[in-house]
């Protein structure tokens, strides 16, 4: 007996319902290059298009015959309406999958292995720009990246004529303060956060790379420059507030996205009235301290960050303890520059 086709016209596949929103036209795309990676986000809003250009646009374009590493589709709901205040984001891994949800219905997936990754989110939350970028876009870019080819150091850095200093140390420890007073130095912000370091194969050299363009301080960091008071924090993702200032406009060209690691400081914040004691730390103790920021993820993965983490504890590091204004810092670590360059 034959069997029977049944061929679907475009209008036949127009009319069904579409409660998944399978159907959803994405009319924008944008291409970028940050970490040296090439991204794409596509998107049926340009508002999440605007909010990536903000994210990742300095880096520049990738050449267009380039293929991308890492796709990005992230939409937003037309079915669905919130507002803030906005829940906590949950963050969750299984296997080669990881999830993003920040309420009912704002949430994305990312497959590691393929380097794609869907989302839905209320206009209403992609219209709040900061809090947007970085519990979806940035968020997502990153696993991407750390998973691929990249390894994270939580640290600020600066760097003076392509020559870094790394500030590491605890939540609340001063590194982005101390990074500021830095900038406001004339030294180059590379960092205010974490930076990304690859292997570079073919010239056997550590790639450091940052994100320049945008600190993030404490909102009583007012109390500390005077130029800073009076300024309204925005919202983070983890839900603490803070000072959300654009290097440009603070520095004018003083950024720097890729740099040289030349020196690690690891800040110890000291009430005592001491001033400033500098310890020189051998690269096993350095190592054990780096590999803290290193999270569960494939063997091959964690092996790979381990190895690079190796190269950059051959750098000199310091245990760097001050009292005071971190002003008074900062020519010290100059000179730590000064002595390792």
């Amino acid at each position: 007996m034959p069997v029977s086709t049944t061929v679907l016209s475009l209008a036949s596949l127009n009319a069904c319902p579409d409660p998944l929103l399978r159907g959803l036209p994405i009319r924008f795309t944008a291409r970028f290059v940050p970490l040296g990676r090439v991204i794409r986000v596509e998107s049926n809003s340009s508002a999440v298009i605007d909010a990536a250009l903000e994210s990742f646009g300095a880096y520049g374009e990738p050449p267009p015959s380039v293929l991308p590493d890492i796709t990005l589709r992230i939409c937003a709901d037309p079915t669905f309406h919130d507002a803030e205040p906005w829940p906590v984001p949950l963050y969750r891994a299984l296997e080669h999958l990881f999830h993003i949800s920040c309420g009912s219905a704002n949430f994305a997936v990312a497959d590691l292995r393929t380097g794609t990754a869907i989302g839905f989110v209320s206009l209403e939350m992609v219209q709040d720009r900061s809090f947007f970028r970085n519990v979806f876009l940035e968020c997502l870019f990153y696993v991407f990246a750390v998973h691929q080819s990249h390894t994270p150091v939580h640290c600020s850095c600066v760097s003076l004529n392509g020559h870094g200093i790394l500030i590491c140390g605890a939540s609340g420890a001063g590194k982005t303060t101390l990074a500021y007073a830095c900038a406001k130095t004339g030294m180059e912000v590379v960092s205010d956060d974490v930076i990304h370091l690859e292997w570079d194969r073919q010239t056997e050299q550590l790639k450091l790379w940052g994100n320049p363009w945008r600190m993030r301080l404490a909102p009583e960091s007012g109390g500390l420059f005077p130029e800073l008071s009076g300024r309204s924090p925005t919202l983070r993702n983890d839900h603490e507030w803070y000072l959300d200032l654009s290097i440009s406009e603070e520095f004018g060209g003083q950024a720097r996205s890729k740099c040289e690691p030349n020196v690690l400081v690891f800040l110890e914040r000291s009430s005592s009235s001491a001033g400033l004691e500098c310890t020189r730390l051998e690269p096993a103790c350095v190592l054990d301290r780096l590999k803290r920021d290193i999270v569960l993820d494939e063997a091959s993965v964690v092996e790979r960050h381990y190895a690079v983490l190796n190269r950059l504890a051959r750098v000199r590091a310091f245990a760097f303890r001050y009292s005071g204004h971190p002003s008074a810092a900062v020519s010290a670590l100059r000179n730590l520059l000064d002595v390792s360059s």
